[in-house]
């Protein structure tokens, strides 16, 4: 009960090697029997806002884990007791992913103790946790429970998911046995063979990223608005490579290469309208990045133009990008016609950087 005082009084925030390790002395009151009072347990967590030091965080969940589990079946539990609100896990959850994956786990094991449901963001940072750790089959397997939790993995997911498997040719090569597998349909859906798609595309393998796309059909998979996106993106990534841009120096296309890539990015197109999917503005900034790189401004002004006619707000970097060409090229006139559409084009006021 003295040593309990002492964590009653622990001040907020002040953890670290520097103070008292209040979460080691709650671990060793409660391995040697002790049963604390859950007013004590819960305030020493809150003390640890907000959960930078994961360790600590880890062994006060794992106190609350053993109190709550009951002692036998008949056992009464102490779920009710010792209840974290779900938005204190989730902030858990945050702060651990991609550092922590062991606390990451515990928060879903906690979690799945107190009735809960996961959130988006709890999703989002155990699949970021199992891409740092490399652990490949359970994060496309948590990609698809994401999916058939009603959450849709965003763009920025599924580009950390492909950073991470494109780092190295071994893993890329790994997780495209893993998804080919007949036996990993657990595994597979349109979102994870997005990542898969994009990984290849990042590696600058565009050929086998285009063949993933194609085989969608035979996985029993349907392209969605970010399989185009990446496409595009992928279609850009490549071009900028073997066209680096330079202001004072421009670069020379001959005319079969800009045929080539318009006539992909047309056949993106084409595929995207007849699967019935809108441009995002995602999309659009991505078309956009393409033709600049190609030189191709004025096709680039009128895409601009046709998002904003439909209504569809774009980054302020297809503006900036756009906006920049063209004055390197001395076209001022649509340089500051480019600028002026930043409100219409949902930007805001006119960007400082343009």
């Amino acid at each position: 009960e003295l040593l309990e005082s002492v964590l009653v009084r622990a001040p907020r925030r002040n953890t670290g090697p520097n103070f008292l390790p209040h979460h080691r002395v709650l671990s060793h009151l409660v391995s040697n029997g002790y049963r604390p009072r859950p007013k004590t347990v819960i305030n020493l967590l809150y003390c640890n806002h907000p959960y930078t030091d994961t360790y600590a965080t880890q062994e006060i969940l794992s106190v609350v884990h053993k109190l709550v589990q009951p002692e036998n079946e008949s056992a009464p539990s102490a779920a009710e007791d010792y209840r974290i609100d779900l938005g204190t896990l989730s902030a858990i959850s945050m702060a651990s992913a991609r550092r922590n994956i062991d606390l990451n786990l515990l928060v879903w094991d906690i979690m799945d103790l107190f009735g809960y449901s996961p959130t988006e963001s709890m999703f989002e940072d155990i699949v970021m946790s199992f891409a740092a750790m490399k652990q490949d089959n359970n994060m496309y397997s948590a990609l698809v429970d994401m999916e058939r939790n009603g959450f849709a993995p965003s763009p920025g997911l599924l580009r950390y998911v492909a950073s991470k498997v494109s780092f190295t040719q071994k893993r890329l090569e790994h997780s495209s046995r893993v998804l080919a597998w007949r036996g990993n349909q657990h595994m597979r859906s349109t979102p994870t063979m997005n990542a898969l798609m994009l990984a290849y595309g990042m590696s600058g393998d565009i050929s086998s990223a285009f063949l993933y796309y194609e085989d969608l059909p035979r996985f029993g998979l349907k392209p969605d608005a970010n399989t185009f996106c990446f496409l595009m993106e992928i279609l850009y990534s490549d071009t900028k490579s073997r066209f680096p841009y330079q202001a004072d120096k421009p670069p020379e296309f001959d005319p079969q290469d800009i045929e080539d890539v318009v006539g992909a990015a047309q056949i993106i197109l084409d595929a995207m309208e007849e699967a019935g999917i809108t441009k995002t503005k995602l999309f659009y900034h991505e078309h956009i990045r393409v033709l600049c790189a190609l030189g191709l401004l004025d096709d680039a002004k009128l895409v601009l133009e046709e998002a904003i006619s439909s209504g569809t707000p774009l980054p302020t970097g297809s503006l900036v990008m756009l906006t920049n060409r063209f004055a390197d090229c001395g076209e001022f006139d649509k340089a500051f016609a480019v600028a002026e559409a930043a409100e219409a084009a949902g930007c805001g006021t006119l960007p400082r950087l343009i």
